[in-house]
């Protein structure tokens, strides 16, 4: 029974002292999807606190763990491309190299590292020279996704009066391509699968034949969509069919006057048809 006492004593010391306290550095996920690419980044958030941060606390020609802590992670759910190089789906450590000049940005596959502690320049999977910009100061380290394009993005760190941004490319069009390529297989009489694939093609002013010949095949599938003949009328129109293009925004702007009648609801979309059509 003592030595049950004693333990249980042991025990409750322990949970005693595991204090739930603030983090001086407190620690970051953030999740963002680009184009059809997932980019997660976790890291720690140091700040200033009045000191000179690059050329003291982290001087020049020094490798540091880009934030505190552990090692700061980034994520891709699918493969990338950062300054020619391809990089595959995974997880990677991110880390920096300051200078006066530029900075060298590194991927590296090891993830457990507390700051760089372990690391081995053999696991690179990415060396890049990136130049720093000038900012306003900044007290908190904060990183982000920004320049968000369907394609493309940066990976943006910024603290003190320091920015650094690494651009990456993402593979979009080759998986959407993919993707409306297996979903035609799949489902070859819905006449949405068309739709769909003609819109991302038309926003993207991309394939625009290939848009007209899906438009095409998605209103002889339903021919009963306002919708459907104002983006043919869209499609038409980049294929320098502008004449055409004025018949079937004439005919989608008609529809969808008849089915908001029915629905005793003004139909919205009238004002942004007449312009494209004056537009034409």
């Amino acid at each position: 029974m003592k030595k049950i006492l004693t333990s249980l004593a042991v025990l409750a010391t322990i949970a005693a002292g595991a204090q739930d306290l603030p983090q001086p550095s407190p620690s970051t996920h953030l999740e963002q999807r680009v184009g059809l690419t997932d980019i997660t980044l976790d890291y720690s958030r140091p700040s200033v606190n009045g000191r000179v941060i690059f050329g003291d606390l982290v001087p020049f020609g020094s490798h540091w763990r880009a934030g505190a802590n552990q090692n700061t992670k980034v994520t891709f759910s699918k493969p990338v491309t950062i300054a020619g190089t391809d990089v595959a789906a995974g997880t990677y450590s991110l880390s920096m190299i300051p200078n006066k000049g530029t900075w060298t940005v590194i991927l590296n596959t090891k993830t457990d590292m507390w700051g760089v502690d372990g690391y081995s320049q053999e696991q690179d999977v990415l060396r890049v020279e990136v130049t720093p910009q000038a900012i306003a100061p900044v007290e908190t380290m904060r990183m982000s996704l920004e320049n968000i394009t369907v394609s493309n993005a940066e990976i943006v760190l910024d603290w003190s009066d320091v920015r650094i941004a690494l651009p990456v490319e993402l593979n979009t069009m080759e998986l959407a391509t993919a993707n409306i390529d297996a979903a035609i297989a799949a489902e070859p009489e819905n006449w949405r699968v068309y739709r769909n694939a003609a819109n991302f093609y038309n926003q993207n002013n991309i394939e625009l034949a290939t848009a007209l010949t899906y438009m095409e095949k998605s209103i002889a599938l339903n021919p009963d969509s306002w919708y459907s003949y104002y983006l043919y009328a869209q499609v038409l129109a980049k294929n320098d069919r502008k004449k055409e293009a004025k018949k079937a925004a004439s005919k989608a702007l008609e529809m969808g006057r008849a089915e908001s009648a029915k629905n005793n609801a003004p139909f919205n979309y009238a004002d942004t048809i007449k312009r494209f059509v004056s537009d034409l």
